[in-house]
């Protein structure tokens, strides 16, 4: 404290030696800042129950609230709360609060004799030369800052402005004051109850809102992902997924039918033996829709599986019998398996026209719909029917 306030002093002082400078008619005004000059201004606040009967809880609302009038009292009166001090040994439990003038082009010596409601009065008494003593302009000064805390704090905690022998009550008219400030007291921690009540239910539904719209933006996130990638074909898939080079290969070259139904028997015997396994095992995939946690999760997984059915297929075939004659056998096996009017000319066409894969790109437009809608519900303003295609996977 006394460091800071030296050096605000210091920081002051040089400040208007600079500006007498500047301004020697005000030299009177500018002068420094003397080292009797009052700077600090302190208040203290008084709980009125003993420490060891105290409630805790009392005490700490009272408290809160003493803070915030310190401060927002400094602050109407051109100063600035630097200290709050609790003591709790002592009789009674209270606060100081120490606070500087700010430097002000009305109080540029920051004098805190002009921050303080008393010493104005009695200033503005003498300068204008009414009657009576000035002490009775601070006291009636003060007195009205006395009122200002009962109003904004001690009325909230059942403390009345004066006892009962001030205003000359009686035991019954005193007991129905108290009582009237205790109902006071017991309305405002209700009032505040159901605000700090309101407050936590305002952020538990913040936070359900922010966990919804979480899941409802990674939901949408996921089927734009796997819309993308279904909509795009199979090798678009594998390029994202896992770009395998040979892998791709294997899938994009065209099948040659004519040249293995030439060969001898003995060696479509061989070709049909060794392939025939293979190919009835990756039909059978391709009929049932993929499974896996989520449809992401599921599509990823078909794809591996996908993977190690060609290059099964590879590993398997004859040594003498060239790829695009096995892609032909696995199209024209294929064609048989699904049904279809027409022999694939790729795997990549085998695999895009199973209904597996039917499958995922039509629960991936389901899925897209799906989320669209659902993001439609929980932000209406930002939803746009082209959103999804403005945004990048």
């Amino acid at each position: 404290m006394v460091a800071l306030i030296e050096q605000r002093i210091a920081e002051q002082n040089k400040l208007l030696r600079r500006l007498r400078k500047e301004q020697p008619d005000r030299k009177d005004d500018l002068r420094t800042i003397r080292s009797d000059t009052h700077v600090l201004i302190a208040s203290v606040f008084s709980f009125p129950d003993p420490v060891e009967n105290m409630d805790e809880a009392d005490y700490l609302r009272w408290r809160k609230d003493v803070i915030a009038f310190a401060r927002d009292d400094a602050a109407r009166n051109k100063a600035q709360v630097l200290s709050i001090v609790e003591h709790r040994d002592e009789a009674h439990p209270h606060v100081h609060a120490l606070a500087m003038p700010i430097c002000a082009d009305d109080n540029l010596r920051m004098d805190a004799k002009r921050c303080q409601e008393g010493f104005r009065a009695q200033t503005e008494h003498v300068q204008k030369g009414w009657s009576g003593s000035p002490s009775r302009s601070y006291k009636q000064a003060m007195s009205c800052w006395q009122d200002r805390y009962h109003a904004e704090v001690g009325s909230k905690h059942a403390q009345a402005r004066t006892g009962p022998k001030r205003d000359r009550l009686d035991r019954r008219a005193w007991n129905a004051r108290k009582a009237r400030l205790q109902a006071l007291k017991e309305e405002v921690i209700a009032v505040e109850r159901a605000a700090e009540a309101r407050r936590l239910a305002d952020e538990e539904e913040r936070r359900r809102d922010a966990v919804m719209q979480d899941t409802v933006s990674s939901r949408l996130q996921e089927a734009e992902a796997v819309h993308a990638i279904a909509t795009g074909g199979v090798i678009a898939a594998i390029r994202q997924v896992d770009p395998d080079p040979v892998l791709l290969e294997r899938l994009e070259t065209p099948g040659q039918m004519g040249s293995w139904t030439n060969h001898d028997a003995d060696r479509n015997r061989e070709m049909s033996l060794a392939l025939a396994p293979v190919l009835s095992n990756g039909l059978e995939a391709l009929r049932q829709p993929p499974a896996g946690p989520g449809l992401l999760g599921g599509l990823s997984g078909f794809l591996r599986g996908l993977a190690g059915w060609v290059n099964r297929l590879a590993d398997t075939s004859p040594r003498w019998l060239k790829w695009p004659e096995s892609v032909a056998y696995v199209a024209q096996g294929a064609k048989q398996a699904f049904g279809t009017t027409y022999t694939a000319s790729t795997l990549a066409g085998v695999i895009e026209a199973s209904p597996a894969w039917q499958s995922i790109t039509g629960e991936a437009r389901a899925r897209l719909d799906q989320a669209r809608a659902v993001q439609a519900l929980t932000h209406p303003r930002d939803s746009r029917p082209d959103a999804s295609s403005q945004r990048g996977i």
